[in-house]
């Protein structure tokens, strides 16, 4: 049982304003967003699908992803923060088994670019360019996967 003032709370708070005590940037963040997204899944199932797909579309060619973007200026950070890259494929199996709807694994979202991350380097802040490279989630998640194991 949820009472009303938690749902609210974390969607507001969270998706909304995207901030917290610790962070009050606006950014998106990469994981933030799915966590906070899919706690709301069986409250607002197309919230957590627009996440879903929005954080896809903040993924490299090399499979790692934007740990954080600022969205008017798609600048953002590349890191080698390793959870990341498996809350993809988390958040959508979790979504298809939650909803039902598998169509999501077909829709097709670009890639971003930007310059890998030189040996020993933990971090970079630039602006992302749009990848003409286009695939499926389930490809994305998959190229995650791949890069986390």
């Amino acid at each position: 049982m949820v009472n009303y003032w938690l749902p609210y709370q974390i969607y507001v708070c969270r998706i909304i304003a995207r901030a917290a005590f610790y962070q009050a940037s606006g950014a998106f963040g990469f994981r933030d967003q799915l966590q906070d997204s899919l706690s709301l899944l069986l409250l607002k199932p197309q919230l957590a699908r627009e996440q879903l797909l929005n954080a896809a579309a903040h993924q490299f060619l090399e499979g790692d992803v934007q740990h954080w973007w600022l969205p008017d200026t798609n600048e953002g950070v590349r890191t080698r923060i390793s959870d990341d890259i498996v809350w993809l494929a988390y958040g959508t199996a979790l979504y298809v088994s939650t909803t039902g709807d598998d169509t999501l694994l077909d829709t097709q979202i670009p890639f971003i670019e930007g310059a890998t991350l030189s040996s020993g380097q933990q971090d970079s802040y630039f602006k992302s360019t749009q990848s003409s490279k286009i695939t499926t989630l389930y490809e994305h998640c998959a190229l995650a996967l791949d890069l986390a194991i």
